[in-house]
């Protein structure tokens, strides 16, 4: 069955837990988000989505039925989900003369270049005070789940890449770059947790079957992921 207006999407299903641990309320209710945790939640879901993407590369036309998107434009929407990632890797190695080395870099730190934040002229103390900018929810939940859905388009496209991003930063984490992101306010860990490359696939696959199962049990078994029913923890 296609996309239904109004039940959760994809990517706002997967984005639900790491989005309300960085939202808060303001003096009247009305949740916000800082403009550092809107980035780090992004970036987050970028890699969810390359992990999805590079797990499933040959199945993503299925996939994209779950996306709202017309019937029948599964293709076009994602080859278009494909350019944007492809643009965004041409655009950073332009910037910095080389392939990116996490999705980190990939996302956060050139989304902080666009912004001019990311110069060597400007101070750690300047980038913090941006990343403490209050962006209403509302206003920003439609990128979030955008910029997932590029994340599948990358891993897609580049999964050796998106292997090598993953391990670099989660299986050999740069503790220094942790501490400066942590140092920036954001409410993460003072040390991170070590996650395997498979372990992220295992756990991207467990909710996206879960997902699957509520709203679209017709495409278990052509998206490989009925396995993954029983296995699924609860959220």
């Amino acid at each position: 069955m296609p996309y239904r207006e109004g039940q959760p999407t994809l990517m706002g299903f997967l984005g639900l837990e790491p989005v309300m641990k960085m939202t808060k309320r303001g003096l009247f209710g009305k949740p916000y988000i800082l403009f550092g945790g809107f980035l780090m939640t992004c970036s987050f879901l970028y890699e969810v989505g390359a992990v999805l993407g590079r797990a499933r590369i040959d199945k993503l036309t299925i996939l994209a039925k779950m996306f709202p998107v017309d019937p029948g434009k599964e293709d076009s929407l994602i080859n278009g989900l494909q350019d944007v990632a492809r643009e965004r890797l041409k655009e950073y190695k332009k910037e910095f003369k080389k392939e990116p080395n996490s999705f980190y870099e990939l996302f956060y730190v050139l989304e902080l270049k666009r912004l001019g934040l990311s110069r060597g002229d400007t101070d750690l103390k300047t980038i913090a005070k941006a990343c403490r900018e209050k962006c209403s929810l509302k206003k920003v939940e439609d990128y979030i789940k955008m910029f997932g859905l590029e994340g599948i388009g990358f891993g897609s496209c580049f999964p050796e890449l998106t292997e090598k991003m993953y391990r670099n930063y989660h299986e050999s984490i740069d503790l220094d770059i942790w501490s400066k992101v942590r140092a920036l306010g954001l409410d993460i860990p003072e040390k991170p947790d070590i996650v395997s490359l498979e372990e992220a696939e295992e756990t991207a696959l467990q909710m996206v079957a879960a997902y699957t199962a509520e709203y679209y049990p017709e495409l278990l078994d052509a998206l490989d992921l009925r396995g993954y029913i029983d296995t699924e923890g609860s959220r």
